[in-house]
């Protein structure tokens, strides 16, 4: 295998004196109109009132706007901004009070329901499209601290038209015609390109989907670094063929899916043309019954753009397949959780077993570099190449940090299993997967010893773990009381069966997922558990039961057996899973290492602001000490006044209870939370982790703002910097003996973090007949540290143990079709900037010191998105509910 010294990211950036010379269009909204809508918004009967400014619902606005043509580029999150809409050409003022009309009847006055509000509206006022003579490549001007300062028409309109310019152009991929279709207008600004139509797949299981490669521009900027980044971020959209079978809830609401909208014949407007739209629509379960509505405000929108009957929800849930074959086609999109029914099979009734969906995600280093290579070319006359290639830091710290766990601690777990097969795969994998030796088990008791001394303590749970009952009551209050009721009823039962523990522990819990609950109609108990189970000690661990020995295996699942059982080694590895989270639970956590020239007590510090609904949040501080067991504190509120530091085994129970929980709007008490954090008044060795999102707002920490950071001058939490007369103290390193802070993001922060592959060239043959050598450009998976800034890198995963898929591999040829069957393990960046650091410190030693953290674990050997501390920190969000 190449030895990567450097790495290439899917990154494009424009040429020293490059131009792209372009006019746009902006627009606001007509004040005569916003103020019939705030009218109408502020008489609307049962709406909660605020503290602050009334504001309209305007996000479900945004939602609405990018229905209607696909020239608009970006939309401001607020009517009143000069640049509200920005679009390639002057939008039909008729397809904007479309949109403003079926928002104001579905979202801002629904309670006046015979309302004309395209007429009220219409007679409010008028839009007015002002042109702007732009150069997109022109953007010189930096931030005071050298990050790039492109003005904002340019993350509003690059990327649309990067998307629509390849759109005109031949763009092949490993030699073969796209057919190029611009994706829909999306609020953020970005743009999607899909390259083809979706293709439909078998998979020789008989798993059947479709899938269309997508490109998905965007603009972003790096911390000291002048250039701005335009990503090419190759990704893949799939969509349903057959009815689902379960659709997995996202958060507190009613489980939602995605919809793109094509009308191949074109949609009514100044221009006929095919175009792409994306809706939602929300799945209602209400006892035996389940009911599909679009997305509030879509379905006038859509009667009056386009002469095509709209798609029928009941077809598109009954045969995605069939509705994505319309003249106004529907494309249900798959998202992960989601299972789907086998067909009938010659008049047979369909079978209880479902299949995912047959394309597997993600794409060899090949694909990414050949997209990011043909687009460049594509691009090359308006001045965008690819990024350099970054070399590989050079760093005093180790990729592994040395792992030392207790010396033959002594944990005690319970088992909750009514099926002997999960007692007994958990007791294989003790054995065989954690190298224990067992000693002989009893039918309610199995100790094992080694590294650690373990004993697991079996309980029959008998229908405790069953599900919850639907209620069929169409009030929402007779169904609220209803769901309270058997809920309260289900906890009394469990704490009598199992009373609170003296200490705390955790506790395997054996059951069904949450397809099995839906399948049968019920409801699934798992977050009942996660909130009663940790006011008895027991912190939660589920694992679905593990299935019954296959009498008649064929040679396949021989060969997937573990060896010398009956047992699937998926299985097994699910029980190595459980056992492994279990006794992270317990407490059983590496011993922190210090970082290279650092001597004595070191502290490891993060603070995750985990969400608790809508409008609540949970601060959590955790720490880490070379010297001491990890600890965890919670905020003060009104209802626990005195939070101290408490064991991280007992934050669950804390968490459970309700505790720390303050409004997302307590900016001043989350910055002053922040402050504490630090230990101002310490001297010891520290080093904060704080994460970009959530944390960098103008009102709790914009000191972590791209544009913001000025590198070892250290603002405080709570004080504003974004005016521009503002002078705040700046702390120097020698003010602050002993701290450090280091600002992280994630790829998953609006993929603010690109795809990065290691690249080498190599001289290979010419050819057959000559030996004359050619250089050749390899690319592959890189892991490690990349230097992208003085003071900005980028930490590179490596590829799970799982995933062996040949480097060879590419999805984009047509003639391979099988290949999209196969799933690729894309890298996991997360950046990486040492914002404040103590003189004579190296930057690289400790931006490799957090990278190395991301694989310092006891109960996964496949390396988090987050380092170990912050990781620990976001799994305590489960027990919030």
């Amino acid at each position: 295998m190449p030895a990567y010294r450097a790495t290439q990211a899917t990154v494009l950036t424009f040429t020293p004196g490059a131009s792209w010379s372009v006019t746009g269009y902006r627009a606001t909204c007509p004040p005569g109109m916003l103020n019939v809508l705030q009218a109408a918004w502020e008489a609307r009967p049962g709406r909660r009132k605020r503290n602050g400014p009334d504001n309209l619902p305007t996000k479900s606005l945004k939602d609405l706007i990018t229905l209607i043509d696909p020239e608009i580029t970006s939309v401001h999150w607020d009517p009143r901004h000069p640049a509200w809409l920005r679009a390639r050409t002057e939008i039909d003022p008729d397809l904007l009070l479309i949109a403003l009309s079926a928002w104001a009847s579905a979202h801002v006055a629904p309670h006046v329901p015979d309302t004309d509000w395209y007429c009220r509206l219409e007679g409010a006022g008028q839009f007015e499209w002002i042109p702007e003579d732009l150069d997109l490549a022109q953007h010189g001007r930096l931030h005071p601290n050298g990050t790039a300062n492109p003005p904002a028409h340019v993350f509003d309109l690059l990327p649309s038209l990067v998307a629509e310019h390849l759109t005109t152009t031949d763009l092949q991929l490993m030699g073969h015609h796209r057919d190029l279709r611009l994706g829909p207008t999306r609020a953020d600004g970005r743009r999607t390109l899909h390259l083809g139509q979706p293709e439909p797949l078998i998979d020789e299981d008989g798993a059947v989907g479709a899938s269309v490669d997508v490109l998905t521009f965007h603009l972003e900027t790096v911390p000291g670094v002048p250039e701005v980044h335009l990503h090419v971020d190759l990704g893949m959209t799939r969509f349903a063929t057959n009815a689902l079978d379960y659709i997995p809830r996202r958060g507190n609401g009613d489980p939602t899916a995605s919809v793109l909208l094509s009308a191949k014949e074109g949609f009514i407007h100044r221009r006929e043309r095919p175009m792409l739209l994306q809706s939602s629509v929300t799945i209602r379960r209400r006892g035996q019954d389940t009911s599909w509505t679009w997305q509030p405000g879509v379905t006038s929108v859509l009667a009056r753009l386009t002469h095509h009957e709209p798609p029928s929800l009941d077809d598109l849930r009954a045969a995605p397949g069939t509705a994505a074959g319309q003249p106004f086609a529907a494309h249900l999109v798959h998202s992960s959780g989601m299972t789907y029914r086998h067909p009938d099979q010659d008049g047979a009734p369909p079978a209880r077993a479902t299949h995912d969906h047959p394309v597997g995600h993600g794409y060899q280093p090949r694909d990414h570099m050949e997209a990011l290579t043909q687009v460049a070319r594509q691009l090359e006359d308006k001045g965008l190449v690819p990024l350099m290639p970054s070399p590989k830091a050079r760093t005093r710290s180790k990729t592994r940090l040395p792992m030392q766990l207790p010396g033959s601690p002594t944990y005690e777990l319970e088992v909750w299993a009514s099926s002997d097969r999960t007692w007994q795969g958990l007791q294989t994998a003790a054995a065989d997967k954690l190298g224990l030796t067992p000693a002989t088990p009893t039918a309610a008791c199995a100790s094992f010893t080694g590294p650690i001394n373990l004993t697991l303590h079996r309980h029959d749970p008998q229908d405790l773990t069953a599900g919850l009952p639907r209620s069929t009551e169409s009030d929402p209050a007779a169904r609220r009381a209803a769901y309270e009721a058997s809920e309260a009823e289900r906890t009394a039962r469990i704490t009598r069966a199992f009373p609170r523990l003296a200490h705390p522990t955790a506790c395997i819990v054996e059951m069904e997922g949450a397809a099995y609950f839906s399948r049968t109609h019920q409801r699934d108990p798992k977050t009942l558990f996660k909130k009663v189970l940790p006011s008895l000690r027991r912190n939660v661990q589920g694992l679905r039961p593990i299935p019954p020995a296959n009498t008649n295996p064929s040679k396949a699942a021989l060969a997937k057996r573990f060896p010398g059982t009956d047992f699937a080694t998926t299985d097994i590895e699910r029980a190595t899973s459980a056992l492994r989270d279990a006794l992270r639970q317990a407490g059983h956590l590496p011993k922190l290492p210090a970082p290279p020239g650092v001597e004595g007590p070191f502290e490891l510090i993060t603070v995750w602001l985990a969400p608790a609904g809508e409008r609540m949040l949970v601060p959590m501080l955790i720490r880490q000490h070379t010297h001491e067991e990890s600890t965890a504190q919670l905020m003060t509120t009104t209802g626990s006044p005195t939070e101290r530091p408490m064991p991280l085994t007992t934050l669950p129970e804390a968490l459970v209870a309700g505790r720390g929980r303050v409004p997302r709007t307590a900016r001043a008490a989350l910055a002053e939370f922040l402050t504490n954090a630090l230990s101002l008044d310490s001297t010891v060795n520290r080093l904060l982790l704080v994460r970009r999102a959530r944390t960098s707002d103008k009102d709790i920490w914009p000191w972590l703002q791209d544009s913001r950071i000025t590198f070892d001058q250290l603002v405080l939490p709570g004080i504003d910097i974004t005016a521009p007369s503002a002078d705040p103290d700046r702390r120097k390193p020698g003010d602050q003996p002993g701290l450090r802070i280091i600002r992280l993001r994630e790829r998953s922060d609006r993929s603010a973090v690109p795809r990065a592959f290691g690249v080498t060239q190599e001289m290979a043959s010419a050819g057959d007949d000559t030996d004359e050598l050619i250089p050749v450009t390899r690319h592959g998976r890189f892991s490690g540290l990349v230097e992208v800034g003085e003071r900005s890198f980028w930490g590179i995963n490596p590829r799970p143990d799982q995933n062996q898929t040949p480097l060879t591999l590419t999805k984009f040829d047509p003639a391979q079709t099988a290949n999209r069957t196969w799933t690729c393990s894309n890298p996991t960046s997360l950046e990486i900037v040492p914002a404040f650091l103590q003189d004579g410190d190296n930057p690289a030693d400790w931006a490799m010191y957090v990278h190395a953290q991301r694989r310092f674990h006891a109960h996964t050997n496949i390396a988090t998105t987050w380092p170990a501390i912050v990781h620990l920190a976001e799994l305590m969000e489960e027990y919030i509910v």
